[in-house]
């Protein structure tokens, strides 16, 4: 016998594929491992350490002295290789930076200045500007932070866990260190 179609029988579909999607993303979202809570703590250490930087705390002192014209628009038209992008990377603390980044458990290593404008950093960030992004605005309230759930991170496009920490100069923050865990 031919089932007639029905409206229905569509409707207890969707439900039951929306039922499975949803489960799905659940167990994406659930509580970050032992094992990457572990590498979150070490990697704030080293955040930490990082933070403390000569070369870290005089870039950023230097950007914050200075006014920045770039926009997150004018920044995603320029290609990883403009010179431009290539003067953040090739800085004394872009060189630094690309040095620590080294460990692949690492997506990316970047510096922000007190406005969340990029100082300089591993590799070109996707955004010049993350004010607006908890990374930012969290570790400028004077403490470490992590993302309590893994994303795609928008430069390098894999699952991770942000980390940030706020850089300290002179008793004030001045802007922040922000890196990525991969996730295996």
């Amino acid at each position: 016998m031919k089932k007639k179609f029905s409206w229905k029988n569509v409707g207890v579909s969707s439900f039951v594929v929306g039922g499975v999607l949803m489960f799905a993303s659940a167990q994406v979202m659930a509580e970050l491992s032992a094992d990457v809570q572990s590498k979150i703590k070490t990697y704030q250490g080293k955040l930490a350490t990082w933070a403390k930087d000569p070369d870290v705390i005089s870039a950023i002192n230097t950007m914050n002295s200075e006014s920045s014209s770039m926009d997150n628009k004018s920044w995603k038209a320029l290609s990883a290789e403009d010179p431009v992008v290539e003067k953040y990377l090739s800085s004394s603390a872009g060189k630094k930076l690309s040095a620590w980044q080294q460990d692949k458990t690492l997506g990316k290593l970047f510096i922000r200045d007190k406005n969340g404008n990029f100082v300089a950093g591993s590799k070109k960030p996707a955004i010049y500007n993350i004010s607006d992004r908890a990374p930012f605005k969290n570790a400028m309230k004077g403490s470490a932070w992590n993302s309590k759930k893994a994303k795609t991170d928008p430069t390098t496009k894999l699952p991770s866990v942000q980390l940030s920490y706020p850089v300290i100069s002179g008793g004030q923050n001045i802007g922040i260190i922000h890196t990525a865990i991969i996730l295996d």
